[in-house]
């Protein structure tokens, strides 16, 4: 019987990716699924990182180079765990894994939230601060966790809530995990946080989620795109927010380009999207920020009266 599936895209780091497989127990209840987006050597992978050749591990390749948010679901067409558990391939579990999964194994909530390490890559003895359940223990309210933990990693997650909401990931090249984390949370019964390490996510120069330079056009709206849609989902679930959550997006664009934040409300105007509350609610963020409120802070995120009525359906 399978009760964890694992499932970790890949693209062309295959010295990272072993080092993640060698985070994982060799056991037959933990399925392994790597897919691979059709990395430049893919061919000789099985000669070069052992590990794929573990009788628990499952190797896919796909052809069409689509992205993270595809290769991930075609992950999940092959999960067949009681639990899903997430990692990317830069990234590796804890050395207690094992153990982790033993002592949760029959949990009976839908998510488990657990905390997380984070290091640097290739110096992992060089630490960073790492705190995923912050806003959660400083409000004892798990509707951050269910919104804002929006990362598919540091979790189990029962994977009926998946296939019986017919969950997937946005096929996009950038924030393709954010409406699943979202949906995963919110359509989950009872939830648990666990602040004990789960997982170690590392800070790569370069890496998608830690580009510092002026993204490509095409990435900035996918984010926006995939911050609308979880904004219409927010709405459709009773939840207000204080800001339109694509402005998330158009602050950190406008900080490194003005001209590429013109071009993303032209984009918005044109795709149907709110890009006059955008506009406005731009301005809106950095009046705040120049006073030093809180702007963004997951609690001002969220409106009152939102978190109140999440409270009270509790």
């Amino acid at each position: 019987m399978i009760n964890y599936s694992i499932i970790i895209p890949h693209y062309d780091i295959p010295d990272l990716l072993g080092r993640c497989l060698r985070s994982i127990p060799e056991r037959e209840d933990v399925q392994v699924i790597v897919v691979d987006d059709n990395s430049p050597d893919v061919e000789n992978y099985l000669d070069v990182i052992p590990e794929l050749r573990r009788t628990n591990v499952e190797f896919y390749v796909t052809k069409d180079k689509l992205g993270a948010g595809h290769v991930r679901n075609v992950g999940l067409s092959h999960a067949k765990g009681k639990w899903l558990v997430f990692a990317d391939s830069d990234d590796f579990f804890v050395d207690d894994f094992s153990q982790i999964l033993d002592e949760y194994l029959n949990d009976e909530h839908d998510i488990i939230y657990f905390n997380i390490k984070s290091c640097d890559c290739y110096d992992t003895s060089r630490l960073f601060e790492a705190d995923k359940l912050r806003t959660y223990k400083e409000t004892n309210n798990d509707l951050f966790l269910r919104v804002f933990y929006t990362e598919p990693w540091g979790k189990f997650i029962k994977r009926v809530i998946v296939t019986k909401n017919n969950i997937s990931f946005q096929e996009t090249k950038a924030h393709n995990d954010l409406l699943f984390a979202v949906k995963t949370g919110l359509l989950a019964g009872q939830v648990l946080a666990v602040d004990r390490p789960l997982y170690c996510y590392v800070i790569r120069e370069g890496s998608l989620g830690h580009f510092k330079g002026i993204e490509p056009f095409e990435k900035l709206c996918d984010r926006i795109q995939a911050w609308h849609c979880t904004q219409l989902f927010l709405e459709e679930y009773g939840l207000r927010t204080n800001l339109y959550l694509p402005v998330l997006t158009c602050v950190r664009t406008l900080k490194n380009s003005l001209r590429n934040y013109i071009k993303l409300i032209v984009f918005m105007r044109n795709n149907n999207l709110r890009y006059v509350r955008a506009f406005f609610d731009t301005l809106k963020y950095l009046c705040l920020r120049s006073i030093n409120l809180k702007a963004l802070s997951y609690q001002w995120l969220l409106s009152s009266d939102s978190i109140d009525k999440f409270v009270k359906r509790q």
